[in-house]
């Protein structure tokens, strides 16, 4: 079998097409255990035929490969060298560690067969359009690749409306508490009386987020708030919105939906979590 055709199959561009769109599109608009699965399973099984068509030599061990090291990359023991490679690159690589990830090691036989045993037709039948397909596809694979672990450090600038609501059981006093011993201020504005739309609320700034408990990869430059009292021992906190930086103006509505849910989640992981 030509080795270009590991790559110019169906098996192949069908698995590139569901990795692409589940990283930039299904995460963000349907997240969940499937999703959050979808890309581990697509990126296992084209991962070995990618690297395969490029060194045909590890046709018959690269599964195996790929097994090893995708089963070290969810390990914490790995954290000292994603944290060299942060500290050392213009860009930051990312890593959820979730061992339920390595029921995606089940499809690496497949990808082993297909790569041996089975036999591959290309979707492409022109020999000249095939040779030029088979470089950018292989481009295409591998900023696919990348973009799953990789975050840049470029944050997004603007105001994004969250407007999630969490009950803490803890007296407002001690919500405030907890915060200030973050280390992170939590200051009151009174509602504007010249505006009738206007609230009263907190704000917090300079919120950061750590990778691994060690390296800063990201900071919310305000997160405004409101605290209401639901009973002597439980607090609601609902989340009005974040400031990304203080210029900037998001004015895609997709781009605001998906960073509405993406902050969302960071708050609840790097504030609200430590505040109960």
């Amino acid at each position: 079998m030509k080795r270009k055709d590991l790559i110019l199959n169906s098996y192949f561009v069908i698995g590139l097409i569901v990795l692409i769109l589940n990283d930039f599109y299904l995460k963000y608009e349907y997240g969940n255990f499937i999703t959050g699965k979808l890309s581990d399973f697509a990126g296992l099984l084209i991962f070995p035929m990618f690297a395969a068509s490029i060194v045909p030599k590890l046709s018959k061990s690269i599964s195996i490969i790929t097994g090893i090291g995708f089963f070290i990359w969810k390990l914490p023991l790995f954290t000292p060298v994603v944290d060299l490679i942060n500290q050392l690159s213009f860009i930051t690589i990312h890593r959820v560690i979730d061992y339920s990830d390595y029921l995606a090691l089940l499809i690496l036989p497949l990808s082993y067969y297909l790569i041996n045993y089975h036999k591959l037709r290309p979707i492409l039948k022109i020999e000249k359009i095939k040779y030029f397909s088979k470089f950018a596809l292989l481009g295409i694979s591998l900023f696919a690749f990348c973009a799953t672990s990789v975050v840049w450090r470029e944050m997004p600038q603007g105001t994004v409306f969250i407007g999630d609501s969490y009950n803490i059981k803890l007296p407002k006093d001690s919500v405030i508490a907890s915060i200030q011993r973050l280390g992170y201020n939590c200051d009151f504005y009174e509602k504007d009386s010249t505006n009738y739309h206007s609230k009263a609320y907190y704000q917090t700034d300079n919120i950061i987020q750590h990778y691994e408990q060690s390296m800063v990869i990201d900071t919310i430059s305000s997160v405004k708030y409101e605290l209401e009292t639901i009973n002597p021992n439980k607090t609601k906190l609902t989340i009005i919105n974040v400031t990304l930086s203080k210029e900037g103006n998001i004015q895609n509505w997709k781009r605001l939906k998906s960073l509405s849910k993406q902050y969302s989640l960071w708050l609840k992981e790097n504030l609200i979590e430590k505040v109960k």
